[in-house]
């Protein structure tokens, strides 16, 4: 008996000993990196005050700050009205000038004269699955932090690759690293679903934006660098969509896209098992649902399609018709924009033949890029006609995408749909 307690003491002592060497590991970790983590400022310069906060990370070679695009994206597209200063651990503040950004994968290059005694590394392998990663930052302005996670890899269903991170990223985060146990990046804080969802950009894309930076030398114009990224992008993306082999789904009396590639996931509801409910809706809705940040209240780079199929056995047809044009007329656009932004939707109507030998009533609207040329979002809308008690609604918006592309995609779109 005295054996069996003496072995129990000690592996409480052991397992007492391991924790605390974890929570020193990690207590070393910050005090080592601290110094190498700033505070990012976005000061209004009329006011003096800040109008946005997130972190930035001194990188030991070349010696530049990492931070998100989001965080300076005012001071790019406004430096007449913003401009950018650091906050470091020891409460000396200095000047920031954006080189070079890539705005897909939420990331900007950012100079500064402040040194870090201990500047970070960047992972060139990545860590197993599983692994604890620590994300640091400056959550709501209350001072920088560690916040120990799990690395999930990943994301299964994302286009825009983001690593799945199991800790909390909070706002004023943005920007910051996350590090394994040696103190390497080997990611960036990006975003939070809240309940301990938080995604990092994979370091990969930031030695590619360094690759870069240290090919052509900082940006002449900012401005005419995110054009060219959006371009790129939605060209990478709208060929893997194109031309994949579209599989198609029974819906309603019709047949209607499925999800198209694995990027592009869909869902459904139906109220048809309610006995009174006098008009019977399914819907399916699929979207690519990252988006692109381009500024506080401008974001591009989704893609989206519904289909509702509606039915009313029991309605007068001129009821059902009315019933119909409301379920109609909630169609908008997925992407926020202003119009600053971008121009008014112009739209053509007319009376289209769909696949199987019916006819649509179809809206295709289009609305340009103020800032971006050759750039677009597209709403569509496609309402059978034949039918005086069944509708079928087909409906997609594009955001960011050139007009040969908006026309190849109509195309392969309205191929897809069809009343049987």
């Amino acid at each position: 008996m005295r054996l069996q307690t003496y072995y129990c003491a000690l592996l409480s002592v052991l397992l007492f000993s391991s924790a605390q060497g974890r929570a020193d590991s990690a207590e070393q970790l910050f005090a080592r990196f601290e110094p190498a983590l700033l505070q990012v400022r976005v000061l209004e310069q009329a006011s003096g005050a800040k109008a946005a906060i997130g972190t930035g990370f001194v990188l030991e070679d070349p010696a530049l700050v990492v931070t998100n695009y989001h965080v300076v994206s005012e001071a790019v597209l406004s430096p007449e009205k913003y401009q950018l200063e650091y906050l470091n651990a020891r409460a000396q503040k200095g000047a920031l000038q954006v080189l070079a950004v890539d705005v897909i994968n939420d990331l900007a290059l950012v100079s500064t004269d402040y040194r870090a005694p201990q500047p970070f590394k960047i992972q060139t392998t990545k860590p197993v699955q599983g692994a604890t990663i620590y994300s640091l930052g400056n959550p709501h302005d209350l001072g920088m932090i560690l916040v120990p996670g799990t690395y999930n890899g990943l994301q299964k269903y994302s286009y825009y690759p983001r690593i799945h991170f199991t800790g909390a990223v909070n706002s004023g985060m943005s920007g910051g690293p996350a590090v394994d146990a040696s103190g390497q990046v080997v990611g960036i804080n990006v975003a939070s679903a809240g309940n301990q969802l938080g995604f990092l950009v994979p370091a990969d894309a930031l030695q590619q934006l360094l690759a870069r930076y240290q090919r052509e030398g900082q940006s002449k114009d900012l401005k005419a660098d995110i054009e060219r990224q959006l371009l790129s992008s939605q060209q990478a993306m709208f060929s893997q969509i194109l031309n994949a082999d579209w599989k198609l789904k029974d819906f309603g009396t019709g047949k209607v896209p499925d999800e198209v590639v694995p990027f592009v996931r869909c869902w459904g509801e139906s109220n048809v098992e309610k006995d009174k409910e006098t008009l019977k809706k399914v819907t399916a809705f699929c979207s690519q649902s990252e988006e692109i940040f381009l500024s506080q209240h401008f974001t591009s780079g989704r893609v989206e399609m519904q289909f509702e199929w509606l039915e009313a056995k029991d309605l007068h047809p001129l009821q059902f018709f009315s019933l119909y044009e409301q379920n109609i007329s909630r169609a908008n656009a997925d992407n926020q924009a202003l119009k600053e932004d971008v121009t008014a939707f112009e739209c053509q109507h007319r009376v289209v033949r769909q696949a199987g030998g019916h006819h649509a009533k179809m809206i295709y609207c289009v609305r340009a890029y103020r800032d971006y040329a050759g750039l677009y979002d597209v709403l569509y809308l496609a309402a059978s006609l034949d039918q005086q008690q069944q509708g079928l609604v087909s409906h997609y918006t594009l955001s960011g995408v050139s007009q040969e592309t908006a026309r190849a995609f109509s195309q392969k779109f309205n191929g897809a749909v069809s009343w049987q």
